[in-house]
């Protein structure tokens, strides 16, 4: 499938699909990390994370820090994000949950897009009914308390890589990769040629053309 013409920031994060319909262009965290990856030399994941309810995840984020038994700041996470924002937590400690049912669905009614915990979430069957995107890196059972003593919109940095408020974020089932705001374009130009070189490479193989001749291994 070639692709013409430049397409926008926002038709790019459309065609990556969060709302689990057939999207027009469609994209993967690996696209996107190989993207990034040949632009900055560096691939933008963060392999502890994987999805709790098989929903696709983007936006721009808003930055959360706080401690594990402090779950008050994911809600005034909420109160500081906008529609179609993602809320990026960065926890210390992942023995206690501090998101779960009821951040999800207040999160949900305000049209946030999803939320990544680097750290414990729980309620997992209440997340998977609500159908709101979550990412995080374990699922407990207990949580701490509404202390609210964290901070909103700062830099993190989980696995090396840099978080930034307005930074992108996509999330599927092969995991998270986050994209510098100021590289976003690039990116997206980048991941079109690499999805149009394997659309291509998919059809080579269709054909019956060994991998090891499409990639001129010898």
């Amino acid at each position: 499938m070639k692709i013409e013409g430049k397409i926008s920031p926002r038709r790019f994060l459309e065609s990556f699909s969060a709302t689990g319909k057939t999207p027009t262009i469609g994209f993967s965290t690996p696209q996107i990390s190989d993207a990034l990856h040949k632009i900055s030399g560096y691939n933008g994941a963060i392999h502890s994370l994987r999805p709790l309810n098989k929903r696709k995840i983007f936006g721009p984020v808003i930055t959360a820090k706080t401690k594990d038994y402090d779950w008050g700041t994911s809600v005034k996470a909420i109160d500081h994000a906008s529609e179609s924002e993602v809320i990026f937590i960065m926890v210390e400690g992942d023995d206690n949950a501090v998101w779960g049912e009821l951040t999800s669905k207040t999160a949900k009614k305000k049209n946030i897009a999803g939320t990544i915990i680097y750290g414990a979430c729980r309620d997992l069957d209440a997340i998977s009914r609500l159908d709101f995107p979550v990412f995080s890196k374990r699922v407990v059972p207990n949580a701490g308390k509404p202390l609210a003593l964290g901070e909103i919109n700062i830099e993190l940095e989980c696995e090396g890589v840099k978080v930034k408020p307005g930074d992108y974020v996509f999330g599927d089932d092969s995991g998270v990769v986050v994209v510098p705001q100021e590289l976003l374009d690039i990116v997206m130009e980048e991941a079109l040629r690499i999805k149009e070189k394997e659309s291509e490479i998919d059809r080579r193989i269709e054909d019956g053309i060994p991998l090891s001749r499409i990639l001129g291994l010898k």
